[in-house]
């Protein structure tokens, strides 16, 4: 007889991850599906175009790794719903352009690092999680993605977070991405859950996501409120466009006035 307390969880009797998708209209599926492929592409177009301008990426390089290592193994590799790979390959043509920028850009995050060993280390978490994503679909018999999409999503919001810290500016962002990456998160979540309304670990991961989608977006607008550039302007200055180069000449009103002692009134001239 063991000695321990009772347990308070049974396992379930079916396994959830062995239970079909739900029967949902078309018209409900178009209704939490569109926001969710709209609201990603809008999210690269816009990152795309930020990264250009700031000279920063504007998704977090190693994660644009493994984004793109899930939407070229679901369309590419592994057997996939029809519907879902058509969406997955669209995504994939704008995550190509993010992972060049990842590669050319990127390193810059990375100061102490050389830009080289930065670069083979994009390229190796790319594979590794290539083969994590085709496995692991695999093992959950996950031909829609939402397993292994949901479980990505968390470590992609996360690192939003932690890009604004350690840049310690809004540069490479802005809060329109913010925004456009939440929407598309969560209604990717809502599809999830219609989909598959007995899956209990993606109600778990969903809402976690949700969250730290809604603090990055606070953080990232005291920021850019902190640096005194408008939070909403779209084609609002770079961060540190009003600091002067580093390489730019002092100009004469800017140079330092020397010191002078001074002079009693009855000192001889």
């Amino acid at each position: 007889m063991s000695w321990l307390p009772p347990f308070l969880f049974p396992l379930s009797h079916v396994p959830p991850v062995t239970v079909g998708a739900a029967d949902v209209p078309d018209g409900l599926f178009a209704l939490v599906a569109g926001p969710t492929v709209v609201g990603w592409i809008v999210t690269y177009v816009l990152a795309i175009r930020q990264a250009a301008r700031d000279g920063r990426v504007g998704i977090p390089a190693f994660l644009v790794a493994v984004d793109f290592a899930w939407e070229f193994s679901l369309t590419f590799l592994l057997e996939q719903t029809p519907q879902q790979r058509q969406i997955n390959f669209l995504w994939v043509l704008f995550d190509a352009v993010l992972l060049y920028q990842a590669l050319r850009l990127g390193p810059r995050d990375y100061p102490a690092v050389s830009p080289r060993l930065v670069r083979w280390a994009l390229a190796g978490v790319l594979v590794w999680a290539s083969v994590i994503v085709v496995v692991g679909a695999n093992e959950f018999h996950d031909d829609d993605g939402m397993y292994t999409g949901m479980i990505i999503q968390v470590p992609l919001s996360a690192s939003f977070i932690l890009l604004l810290k350690r840049r310690g500016s809004s540069a490479g962002q802005s809060m329109y991405i913010a925004v456009a990456k939440a929407v598309g998160s969560l209604f990717a979540g809502l599809t999830a859950f219609v989909v598959h309304p007995d899956h209990h670990l993606l109600q778990v991961l969903v809402p976690t996501y949700a969250a730290l989608d809604i603090a990055y977006a606070v953080l990232l607008h005291r920021t850019m409120r902190r640096e005194g550039r408008p939070p909403w302007a779209f084609r609002a200055p770079r961060p540190d466009a009003r600091l002067p180069r580093s390489d730019s000449p002092v100009r004469r009103s800017d140079a330092p006035v020397p010191h002078r002692a001074p002079q009693s009134d009855d000192a001889t001239p």
